[in-house]
């Protein structure tokens, strides 16, 4: 059930700014209509700190994952997170300056690895008593023929890569300097000196990775920093957005009708003004659920797609809920895989306990993992194979019927969801047009029904009630749905009756990736077996193709089951029961920060 919303616009001293905030912060049931982000100095210096506090904590948790530091148990103090973070900030700049400064060693000491262990400082001995050694890189013939100069001494080749030969060549002074293909070297080309730098680095970076453990022992502090940042940023940005009239302050926001009467009890106490009003239709008004704990199963999955009922619209969790078990289960469809999604949903439950952010996804999991088994047993499906079809259903796995009769299944799941979104609608707009539009749509999805099971399932002559179901519905649709004066309504309502069609028949996806999922396992376990078959040799190559195999296809029920089995209720389902999906959640002005003991 969607909470109903209540428009309030609060009325206060302006010079009790600071205490009405922090009252209406700590009753935590108004969400302010439109905060300013930009505003006062404050509010731009605390915008910075916290998004350093964090990029500094997001390093800090990269950096305990990839060397195994476990934090501190306890939540720490929001002081020590301040020293921590400004510490971390500094040790991680100087990592990366110096990381930067080591890459640029090591390719330096890789492009002159070719010259050999090379000592750069008696070249420069040489040099000053009037002998200069000359590093060339050429073609043979200019090899042979920087060998073969007058002023040449010594041509000494040192390697050949890829057709080019790397030379040293002594000559006089005379030799002029375009006469060889020389590269000459920077000061910095020393390896002994670059060496001795790059130990030097290292060492440093050894320190600081040290430096930084202790750092990553102390996470929980900076999180409590960060936390700390976040409410002050709130209550500043809050403070900017504040509306002042004189001597007076106001601010506008929704609050759940529910908790109107607390904040008229604070009102009264605090000599607030308030005006209450129904939200208007052009306000863009918050999402607040008020749902069961079995409907609660399926947020997990609304908050992965980024998705939320619109305040005037239909919350419609349980029927996604039970929907969505249900094509999870025959995309998936196998009761091997079902069984070892229920373990590692169990292994996650007790893995993860003490973490309530993850109760309710596991949850989820745990009743599709079931959910799939059952499907499974029903159609004899275990990691490809079919071994125990006595324990399954007969209409599901006789050959000869079976897949007549999943295609039939799948479009009772179609007809069944799309009249449940229709009678919610309608049950929704509470007018008799809005009924009989919706009622006349639900008549057309059942026509469409038994149209699809005549031509796909069972072909054969249409039934005659089938005519009726049709005629019925268009009517209705035609006087109460279609809007006559609007040539958009009337240009797209033929283009509506196909599509209400193509809506029912797309259920088949069901079917058909469930299908493709057990032909995919089945194929691979073929391929495995006849590696084993061929030669014993070959039967650990043979249990790897297989055991790839099913990880791929397990992939791809997974995504199928995005592509698939979310788009049918976010999509197909939506569209019938008036959904746009173009809410936003309830966030009220509250202090999420917890106070140090």
């Amino acid at each position: 059930m969607i909470v109903p919303m209540k428009k309030v616009t609060l009325i206060a001293l302006a010079e009790q700014q600071n205490e009405t905030l922090t009252e209406l912060r700590k009753l935590g049931v108004m969400q302010i209509e439109e905060i300013r982000k930009g505003g006062s100095e404050d509010a731009v210096r605390l915008a910075d700190e916290f998004a350093t506090g964090e990029k500094i904590a997001a390093e800090i948790e990269k950096f305990a994952r990839r060397h195994n530091v476990t934090p501190n148990t306890g939540s720490g103090s929001a002081a020590e997170g301040v020293t921590a973070i400004d510490e971390a900030a500094a040790l991680i700049d100087e990592s990366n300056r110096l990381n930067g400064e080591l890459e640029q060693v090591r390719q330096r000491l890789r492009a002159l690895a070719i010259w050999g262990n090379f000592d750069r400082t008696v070249f420069d001995d040489l040099a000053a008593r009037g002998i200069r050694v000359r590093l060339c890189v050429g073609k043979e013939e200019e090899f042979e023929a920087a060998a073969a100069m007058e002023s040449v001494r010594v041509c000494q080749a040192i390697a050949a890569d890829r057709g080019r030969i790397y030379f040293a060549v002594v000559a006089d002074e005379t030799l002029p300097e375009d006469a060889l293909p020389e590269i000459h070297l920077g000061k910095e080309d020393d390896p002994a000196a670059l060496r001795r730098r790059e130990a030097t680095l290292g060492q440093r970076l050894d320190e600081i990775s040290q430096a930084l453990t202790g750092i990553a022992a102390k996470l929980p502090s900076i999180r409590r920093r960060t936390d700390e940042l976040a409410a002050e940023l709130e209550f500043t940005q809050v403070g900017d957005s504040l509306a002042a009239h004189g001597a007076v302050v106001s601010l506008t926001g929704f609050v759940p009708l529910p908790a109107v009467d607390e904040l008229r009890n604070a009102a009264a106490k605090n000599g607030w003004g308030l005006l209450i009003a129904d939200p208007g239709p052009d306000d863009s008004v918050p999402t607040l659920l008020q749902v069961s704990k079995f409907s609660r199963l399926i947020e997990p999955l609304f908050q992965f797609l980024g998705i939320s009922p619109g305040y005037r619209e239909i919350d419609v969790s349980a029927g996604v809920m039970v929907f969505f078990t249900i094509f999870y289960a025959m995309i998936v469809g196998d009761a091997g895989y079902g069984i070892l999604f229920l373990l590692c949903s169990l292994f996650g439950m007790w893995k993860f306990r003490a973490n309530p952010a993850a109760k309710m996804p596991l949850r989820l999991f745990f009743i599709l993992s079931v959910a799939t088994i059952v499907w499974g047993v029903l159609t004899n499906n275990y990691f490809g194979t079919a071994p125990f079809p006595q324990l399954g259903l007969e209409c599901l796995t006789n050959a000869a019927v079976k897949d007549a009769n999943t295609q039939a299944f799948c479009f009772m799941l179609a007809v069944a969801q799309l009249s449940l979104g229709r009678v919610w609608r309608a049950f929704h707009d509470r007018s008799l047009r809005g009924i009989g539009g919706n009622i006349g749509w639900m008549l057309i999805v059942w026509g469409n029904f038994f149209l699809t099971l005549k031509l796909v399932v069972w072909p054969g002559d249409f039934p005659q009630y089938m005519y009726y179901l049709y005629a019925v519905g268009l009517l209705l649709v035609i006087f109460c749905d279609v809007n006559w004066k609007n040539p958009g309504d009337i240009f797209q309502f033929p283009f509506s009756i196909i599509n209400s069609f193509v809506d029912v028949l797309s259920y088949i996806r069901l079917f058909a990736v469930g299908m493709a999922g057990f032909y995919i396992a089945n194929s691979f376990n073929g391929m495995g077996v006849g590696l084993w078959k061929s030669s014993p040799w070959l039967l650990l190559i043979g249990i790897g193709v297989i055991l790839f195999g099913h990880l791929l296809n397990i992939g791809l029920c997974m995504l199928s089951v995005l592509v698939h089995g979310v788009r049918l209720n976010t999509l197909e389902f939506s569209n019938h029961a008036g959904l746009s999906w173009s809410g936003s959640d309830f966030k009220p002005f509250k202090n999420n920060h917890q106070p140090e003991e």
